[in-house]
């Protein structure tokens, strides 16, 4: 009699990629994540990616929650966070360095990247307020912190934010002393490299 062949469901995850963002304060970018990667999710259960949800805010406790996380070595993880309000950067981008932990980090703050969904600016922000005042009036695009429908509002132009905030990235390399950290560029972002990390495990089979 042959064996029964294992049910698709049941097979061990191979490759895991965890998602930490901020918590209480701020949902934005958990909701944000949680609808792109159901949106691109890989129908192969071996690649698991998900968002992780905690309650932690800082950049220093979402790394160390992070590496408390992680099952095994092979284990993906990132942090998603921004500078809005928060101070000890150099502490927090050593940590995730020495433990191998991803960091998607945006100056001023997590909404510069839906910004650049529907144009490119290199203007400075003084904080988050003034990105979303400026998402909305420049934009006309109507903002709401946490909005489970942001992602499905700006899917649509995600191709042209991750080349602005590439081209975002040139520009602030250029224009400031070489080595000077990305927590001290603004505006800045790189969360488009953790779309396209996601992405591409969405496309793998």
């Amino acid at each position: 009699m042959p064996k029964k062949r294992p049910d698709s469901g049941s097979r061990l995850v191979q490759y895991r990629l965890m998602i930490v963002c901020e918590g209480a304060r701020d949902k934005s970018e958990s909701a944000y994540f949680k609808a792109l990667i159901k949106d691109r999710r890989n129908p192969d259960n071996r690649i698991e990616v998900k968002v992780v949800d905690t309650r932690k805010n800082t950049g220093r406790e979402l790394v160390r929650e992070a590496k408390r996380l992680r099952e095994t070595p092979r284990d993906e993880v990132w942090v998603v966070y921004d500078k809005d309000g928060y101070t000890l950067h150099p502490q927090t981008f050593d940590e995730a360095h020495a433990s191998n932990v991803r960091i998607a980090f945006s100056s001023i703050s997590f909404e510069y990247w839906i910004v650049l969904h529907f144009g490119y600016t290199t203007r400075p922000f003084a904080d988050s307020a003034e990105v979303i005042h400026y998402l909305e009036t420049t934009h006309g695009y109507r903002y709401g912190k946490g909005d489970p429908l942001t992602y499905a509002g700006t899917k649509a132009f995600i191709a042209d934010a991750k080349l602005r905030a590439s081209q975002c990235r040139d520009y602030q390399r250029q224009s400031n002393p070489p080595g000077t950290p990305v927590y001290e560029m603004n505006p800045w972002t790189d969360v488009d490299e953790l779309v396209e990390r996601i992405e591409r495990l969405a496309q793998e089979a």
